[in-house]
């Protein structure tokens, strides 16, 4: 039996596909960073600050991934 379901993988993204999703992730922590001059209890603040940081970590595997397939394209 084959598993018809294959979870993403970075590794497996075009350049292009993951220069474009940087791009948005960075729009969405902008987004982010605006809404949450806006919110007016603690509680969602926090939720928004959990969500930033993981669009920001997203976003770091991304810049990682497209610097180590730049180093390995340079050797």
């Amino acid at each position: 039996m084959t598993n018809a379901w294959k979870s993403w993988n970075i590794r497996d993204q075009t350049n292009k596909a993951l220069e474009k999703m940087l791009k948005q992730k960075y729009k969405e922590i902008d987004s982010n960073h605006k809404m949450l001059k806006k919110v007016s209890s603690t509680e969602e603040a926090n939720k928004l600050i959990n969500e930033i940081w993981l669009v920001k970590k997203l976003a770091n595997n991304i810049e990682f991934e497209l610097m180590r397939r730049e180093y390995r394209d340079w050797e």
